[in-house]
């Protein structure tokens, strides 16, 4: 493929992932309440936060992307990413909620101790977070992506492709300064930069397809599932993920 086509290809595949987030987004805000099965109350407890930060950080991102902010973006990308995988482990495996509320006690844990160190009153109610074990099992983000796509190193590169935006890094300074050669003094982009981002914007659809499919696949009778796969489909997207070897654990469209 010559780099004309290369271009066209990744502005389609934008355009269609734009739009699945888009779309995914305007599906969560209409789709209403959720009943769901009283086996499957657990799952959906650690799950559904989840899911709305996930299509929160969506709708961040959506919003600074109409604001021609497309770098500062990515910091809503890769949350809503991370989140949307965590989401997906819960559903698709049988203990996956575990992982997820160990995970968010160990870091309720080490707040306290910290507030705790630093000489800080913790009320009663909270005092007995600091003698909980630390031995709960713990959500993996590395571990899991490697699971979803079966060693290949398909997700979670993307993932860390985002990090540039989140930390001090040399991505966040070609973004606002554009470097014009040695002798000349370098354009200032108060706004970053306004490239195509196409891992940006894949991981923004992506993120919206697996946060809602997720919280579908917990929903009584999953009436939406069906039409989830269908937005996947027209948009080149994979809209559930599984653990190699492994079968969802909640039904399936």
């Amino acid at each position: 493929m010559d780099r004309t086509a290369e271009k066209e290809e990744l502005e389609r595949l934008a355009r269609l992932h734009l739009s699945a987030a888009r779309a995914a987004l305007e599906h969560w805000r209409a789709a209403g309440g959720i009943e769901v099965e009283s086996s499957a109350i657990r799952k959906f407890n650690a799950a559904y936060p989840v899911v709305a930060h996930a299509m929160a950080q969506v709708a961040a991102a959506l919003t600074l992307h109409d604001q021609g902010l497309v770098y500062a973006a990515r910091v809503n990308a890769r949350v809503a990413l991370e989140h949307a995988l965590a989401a997906q482990w819960v559903v698709q495996t049988v203990s996956g909620e575990d992982e997820i509320i160990g995970s968010m006690n160990r870091i309720h844990r080490n707040i306290v101790r910290d507030l705790n160190q630093g000489g800080n009153a913790i009320p009663p109610q909270l005092q007995g977070d600091l003698q909980r074990p630390p031995g709960e099992p713990q959500f993996d983000l590395p571990a899991v992506a490697r699971e979803f796509d079966g060693g290949t190193q398909s997700i979670y590169p993307l993932f860390r492709e985002l990090a540039g935006a989140v930390h001090v890094s040399l991505a966040t300074l070609t973004s606002y300064l554009h470097w014009r050669g040695e002798h000349k003094v370098p354009a200032l982009r108060p706004s970053g930069a306004t490239d195509l981002d196409s891992e940006q914007i894949l991981a923004l659809g992506w993120s919206a397809l697996l946060a809602v499919s997720a919280i579908e696949r917990l929903r009584k009778g999953q009436p939406h599932l069906a039409m989830i796969h269908q937005l996947g489909r027209d948009h080149e997207l994979v809209p559930d993920l599984q653990p190699a070897g492994s079968t969802p654990t909640v039904g399936g469209p």
